[in-house]
Protein backbone atom coordinates (compact mmCIF):
# COMPACT_ATOMS: atom_id res chain seq x y z
CA UNK A 1 0.00 0.00 0.00
CA UNK A 2 1.40 3.43 -1.00
CA UNK A 3 1.59 6.36 1.42
CA UNK A 4 -1.34 8.05 -0.31
CA UNK A 5 -3.44 4.87 -0.23
CA UNK A 6 -2.65 4.50 3.46
CA UNK A 7 -3.73 8.11 4.11
CA UNK A 8 -6.94 7.78 2.10
CA UNK A 9 -7.75 4.55 3.92
CA UNK A 10 -7.39 6.45 7.19
CA UNK A 11 -9.99 9.02 6.07
CA UNK A 12 -12.61 6.28 5.78
CA UNK A 13 -12.18 5.57 9.50
CA UNK A 14 -12.30 9.17 10.73
CA UNK A 15 -14.88 9.39 13.56
CA UNK A 16 -18.12 11.09 12.45
CA UNK A 17 -18.85 14.70 13.33
CA UNK A 18 -21.83 14.87 15.74
CA UNK A 19 -25.00 14.93 13.63
CA UNK A 20 -26.85 16.89 16.30
CA UNK A 21 -24.27 19.69 16.06
CA UNK A 22 -24.67 19.90 12.29
CA UNK A 23 -28.47 19.82 12.50
CA UNK A 24 -28.52 22.64 15.06
CA UNK A 25 -26.10 24.69 12.93
CA UNK A 26 -28.50 24.31 9.99
CA UNK A 27 -31.49 25.31 12.15
CA UNK A 28 -29.65 28.40 13.35
CA UNK A 29 -29.54 29.70 9.79
CA UNK A 30 -33.20 30.53 10.35
CA UNK A 31 -33.31 33.65 12.57
CA UNK A 32 -36.89 32.78 13.56
CA UNK A 33 -36.07 29.35 14.99
CA UNK A 34 -37.22 29.06 18.60
CA UNK A 35 -35.23 28.03 21.67
CA UNK A 36 -37.77 25.27 22.23
CA UNK A 37 -37.20 23.79 18.76
CA UNK A 38 -33.43 23.93 19.27
CA UNK A 39 -33.69 22.34 22.71
CA UNK A 40 -35.73 19.47 21.28
CA UNK A 41 -32.81 18.56 19.01
CA UNK A 42 -29.91 19.37 21.35
CA UNK A 43 -31.33 17.32 24.23
CA UNK A 44 -30.55 14.10 22.33
CA UNK A 45 -26.81 14.78 22.60
CA UNK A 46 -25.79 14.69 26.26
CA UNK A 47 -22.29 16.02 25.60
CA UNK A 48 -23.50 19.11 23.71
CA UNK A 49 -26.22 19.73 26.32
CA UNK A 50 -23.66 19.53 29.14
CA UNK A 51 -21.27 21.86 27.29
CA UNK A 52 -23.95 24.49 26.60
CA UNK A 53 -25.01 24.53 30.26
CA UNK A 54 -21.41 24.52 31.52
CA UNK A 55 -20.42 27.40 29.26
CA UNK A 56 -23.52 29.44 30.12
CA UNK A 57 -22.59 29.08 33.79
CA UNK A 58 -18.99 30.18 33.23
CA UNK A 59 -17.84 33.39 34.89
CA UNK A 60 -17.62 34.98 31.43
CA UNK A 61 -21.41 35.41 31.25
CA UNK A 62 -21.57 36.78 34.80
CA UNK A 63 -25.03 35.39 35.52
CA UNK A 64 -26.43 35.96 39.03
CA UNK A 65 -27.57 32.34 39.33
CA UNK A 66 -26.91 28.92 37.83
CA UNK A 67 -28.72 27.99 34.63
CA UNK A 68 -30.08 24.44 34.74
CA UNK A 69 -32.55 24.48 31.84
CA UNK A 70 -31.44 24.06 28.23
CA UNK A 71 -34.27 26.33 27.03
CA UNK A 72 -33.13 29.08 29.38
CA UNK A 73 -29.50 28.66 28.33
CA UNK A 74 -30.40 29.03 24.66
CA UNK A 75 -32.24 32.28 25.31
CA UNK A 76 -29.28 33.69 27.26
CA UNK A 77 -26.49 33.02 24.77
CA UNK A 78 -28.29 33.95 21.53
CA UNK A 79 -28.09 32.28 18.12
CA UNK A 80 -24.61 33.35 16.99
CA UNK A 81 -22.89 32.44 20.25
CA UNK A 82 -24.80 29.17 20.45
CA UNK A 83 -23.66 28.14 16.98
CA UNK A 84 -20.04 28.88 17.87
CA UNK A 85 -20.32 27.02 21.20
CA UNK A 86 -21.76 23.91 19.56
CA UNK A 87 -19.31 23.77 16.64
CA UNK A 88 -16.34 24.50 18.93
CA UNK A 89 -17.24 22.04 21.67
CA UNK A 90 -18.05 19.35 19.08
CA UNK A 91 -14.68 19.91 17.37
CA UNK A 92 -12.60 19.88 20.55
CA UNK A 93 -12.13 16.12 20.71
CA UNK A 94 -10.41 16.11 17.33
CA UNK A 95 -7.76 18.58 18.48
CA UNK A 96 -6.93 17.32 21.97
CA UNK A 97 -3.57 15.85 22.95
CA UNK A 98 -0.64 15.86 20.56
CA UNK A 99 -2.81 16.49 17.48
CA UNK A 100 -0.21 18.67 15.73
CA UNK A 101 2.95 16.98 16.96
CA UNK A 102 4.11 16.04 13.46
CA UNK A 103 4.04 19.76 12.56
CA UNK A 104 6.19 20.67 15.58
CA UNK A 105 3.22 22.11 17.46
CA UNK A 106 3.17 21.63 21.22
CA UNK A 107 0.15 20.12 22.91
CA UNK A 108 -2.85 22.42 22.60
CA UNK A 109 -1.25 24.71 19.99
CA UNK A 110 -3.18 23.33 17.02
CA UNK A 111 -6.44 23.79 18.97
CA UNK A 112 -5.57 27.36 19.96
CA UNK A 113 -4.49 28.21 16.40
CA UNK A 114 -7.71 26.77 14.98
CA UNK A 115 -9.91 28.77 17.34
CA UNK A 116 -7.87 31.91 16.59
CA UNK A 117 -8.36 31.46 12.84
CA UNK A 118 -12.09 30.95 13.40
CA UNK A 119 -12.28 34.19 15.38
CA UNK A 120 -10.17 36.13 12.86
CA UNK A 121 -12.27 34.80 9.96
CA UNK A 122 -15.40 36.02 11.74
CA UNK A 123 -13.81 39.45 12.21
CA UNK A 124 -12.84 39.71 8.53
CA UNK A 125 -16.47 39.26 7.46
CA UNK A 126 -16.92 42.95 8.37
CA UNK A 127 -14.65 43.89 5.45
CA UNK A 128 -15.15 41.01 3.01
CA UNK A 129 -18.83 40.83 2.16
CA UNK A 130 -21.00 37.95 1.04
CA UNK A 131 -20.12 35.53 3.85
CA UNK A 132 -22.03 34.99 7.09
CA UNK A 133 -20.08 34.98 10.35
CA UNK A 134 -21.17 31.47 11.29
CA UNK A 135 -19.75 29.91 8.11
CA UNK A 136 -16.55 31.96 8.44
CA UNK A 137 -16.04 30.85 12.04
CA UNK A 138 -16.76 27.19 11.24
CA UNK A 139 -14.46 27.08 8.21
CA UNK A 140 -11.72 28.87 10.15
CA UNK A 141 -12.08 26.57 13.13
CA UNK A 142 -11.86 23.43 11.00
CA UNK A 143 -9.36 24.66 8.38
CA UNK A 144 -6.50 22.54 9.76
CA UNK A 145 -8.51 19.42 10.66
CA UNK A 146 -6.41 17.54 8.09
CA UNK A 147 -3.33 18.07 10.29
CA UNK A 148 -4.98 16.04 13.03
CA UNK A 149 -4.98 12.97 10.79
CA UNK A 150 -1.88 13.64 8.67
CA UNK A 151 0.38 14.48 11.62
CA UNK A 152 1.97 11.05 12.04
CA UNK A 153 2.70 10.77 8.29
CA UNK A 154 4.35 14.21 8.31
CA UNK A 155 6.42 13.21 11.34
CA UNK A 156 7.74 10.16 9.47
CA UNK A 157 8.85 12.23 6.47
CA UNK A 158 9.56 15.51 8.27
CA UNK A 159 13.24 15.74 7.32
CA UNK A 160 12.49 15.10 3.63
CA UNK A 161 9.76 17.74 3.66
CA UNK A 162 12.01 20.37 5.26
CA UNK A 163 14.88 19.60 2.89
CA UNK A 164 12.55 20.13 -0.06
CA UNK A 165 11.26 23.41 1.41
CA UNK A 166 14.83 24.71 1.76
CA UNK A 167 16.25 23.38 -1.50
CA UNK A 168 13.28 24.19 -3.76
CA UNK A 169 12.11 27.34 -1.99
CA UNK A 170 8.56 25.98 -1.90
CA UNK A 171 5.99 26.16 0.88
CA UNK A 172 5.67 23.42 3.47
CA UNK A 173 2.26 22.45 2.12
CA UNK A 174 3.64 22.10 -1.43
CA UNK A 175 6.42 19.81 -0.19
CA UNK A 176 3.91 17.91 1.94
CA UNK A 177 1.71 17.25 -1.10
CA UNK A 178 4.56 16.15 -3.34
CA UNK A 179 6.07 13.72 -0.83
CA UNK A 180 2.86 12.33 0.70
CA UNK A 181 0.55 12.56 -2.30
CA UNK A 182 -1.83 14.98 -0.58
CA UNK A 183 -1.71 17.99 1.74
CA UNK A 184 -3.39 18.58 5.07
CA UNK A 185 -5.64 21.13 3.32
CA UNK A 186 -6.81 18.63 0.69
CA UNK A 187 -7.26 15.96 3.35
CA UNK A 188 -9.32 18.42 5.38
CA UNK A 189 -11.60 18.94 2.37
CA UNK A 190 -12.07 15.16 2.06
CA UNK A 191 -13.02 14.96 5.74
CA UNK A 192 -15.54 17.80 5.31
CA UNK A 193 -17.11 15.88 2.44
CA UNK A 194 -17.31 12.74 4.54
CA UNK A 195 -18.90 14.74 7.36
CA UNK A 196 -21.48 16.24 4.95
CA UNK A 197 -20.51 19.85 5.58
CA UNK A 198 -21.63 22.46 3.01
CA UNK A 199 -19.64 22.49 -0.22
CA UNK A 200 -18.44 26.08 0.35
CA UNK A 201 -16.83 25.06 3.65
CA UNK A 202 -15.26 21.97 2.07
CA UNK A 203 -13.72 24.14 -0.68
CA UNK A 204 -12.53 26.85 1.73
CA UNK A 205 -10.69 24.24 3.78
CA UNK A 206 -9.22 22.30 0.87
CA UNK A 207 -8.06 25.49 -0.91
CA UNK A 208 -6.90 27.69 1.97
CA UNK A 209 -3.23 27.19 1.00
CA UNK A 210 -3.72 27.61 -2.77
CA UNK A 211 -1.56 30.36 -4.24
CA UNK A 212 -4.66 31.95 -5.77
CA UNK A 213 -6.85 31.46 -2.68
CA UNK A 214 -7.44 35.21 -2.39
CA UNK A 215 -8.95 35.23 -5.89
CA UNK A 216 -11.38 32.39 -5.17
CA UNK A 217 -14.79 32.74 -3.49
CA UNK A 218 -14.89 35.05 -0.48
CA UNK A 219 -15.10 32.30 2.16
CA UNK A 220 -11.92 30.67 0.83
CA UNK A 221 -10.19 34.07 0.74
CA UNK A 222 -11.26 34.83 4.32
CA UNK A 223 -9.93 31.52 5.66
CA UNK A 224 -6.64 31.86 3.78
CA UNK A 225 -6.15 35.43 4.97
CA UNK A 226 -7.23 34.68 8.55
CA UNK A 227 -4.74 31.80 8.70
CA UNK A 228 -1.89 33.99 7.43
CA UNK A 229 -2.72 36.79 9.86
CA UNK A 230 -2.95 34.48 12.88
CA UNK A 231 0.40 32.95 11.98
CA UNK A 232 1.88 36.45 11.66
CA UNK A 233 0.70 37.06 15.26
CA UNK A 234 2.68 34.01 16.38
CA UNK A 235 -0.32 31.85 17.29
CA UNK A 236 0.24 28.23 16.31
CA UNK A 237 3.36 28.76 14.22
CA UNK A 238 4.46 25.21 13.53
CA UNK A 239 7.05 24.05 11.02
CA UNK A 240 4.77 24.81 8.08
CA UNK A 241 3.79 28.27 9.33
CA UNK A 242 7.23 29.61 8.59
CA UNK A 243 6.72 28.93 4.88
CA UNK A 244 3.19 30.29 4.34
CA UNK A 245 3.21 32.40 1.17
CA UNK A 246 -0.04 34.36 1.53
CA UNK A 247 0.55 37.33 3.82
CA UNK A 248 -0.38 41.01 3.74
CA UNK A 249 -1.33 41.10 0.06
CA UNK A 250 -4.87 40.17 1.03
CA UNK A 251 -5.24 43.31 3.13
CA UNK A 252 -4.62 45.51 0.11
CA UNK A 253 -6.83 43.38 -2.15
CA UNK A 254 -9.85 43.81 0.12
CA UNK A 255 -9.08 47.37 1.15
CA UNK A 256 -8.44 46.54 4.80
CA UNK A 257 -6.56 49.43 6.38
CA UNK A 258 -3.84 49.07 9.04
CA UNK A 259 -6.24 50.53 11.62
CA UNK A 260 -8.95 48.01 10.70
CA UNK A 261 -6.38 45.21 10.96
CA UNK A 262 -5.38 46.42 14.42
CA UNK A 263 -9.04 46.31 15.47
CA UNK A 264 -9.34 42.73 14.19
CA UNK A 265 -6.21 41.70 16.07
CA UNK A 266 -7.36 43.40 19.28
CA UNK A 267 -10.75 41.65 19.04
CA UNK A 268 -8.99 38.35 18.42
CA UNK A 269 -6.79 38.69 21.50
CA UNK A 270 -9.79 39.52 23.68
CA UNK A 271 -11.85 36.63 22.32
CA UNK A 272 -8.96 34.18 22.68
CA UNK A 273 -8.81 35.05 26.38
CA UNK A 274 -12.54 34.35 26.66
CA UNK A 275 -12.20 31.11 24.69
CA UNK A 276 -9.43 29.93 27.01
CA UNK A 277 -11.84 30.33 29.91
CA UNK A 278 -14.81 28.76 28.14
CA UNK A 279 -13.09 25.87 26.38
CA UNK A 280 -10.05 25.32 28.61
CA UNK A 281 -7.52 25.82 25.83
Amino acid sequence: MSRLEEILSLVKHVPPFPKVAQRVAEMLNDPEVSATALAEVIQYDQVITANVLKICNAAYFGLPRKVSSLDEALVIVGHDTLKNIIITSSSARFYKGAAGEGYKLDQGELWKHSIAVGIMAKELVRYIKGVDQGSAFTAGLLHDIGKRFLSSFVADDFQKIMIKVVQDGCSFVEAEKELLGTSHAELGGMIMRQWDFPKEIELAISQHHDQDALDKDHLTAIVALANALVISMGIGVGADGLAVKIQGEGLEKFGITPMQLELCMASLLMEIDRAQELFHI
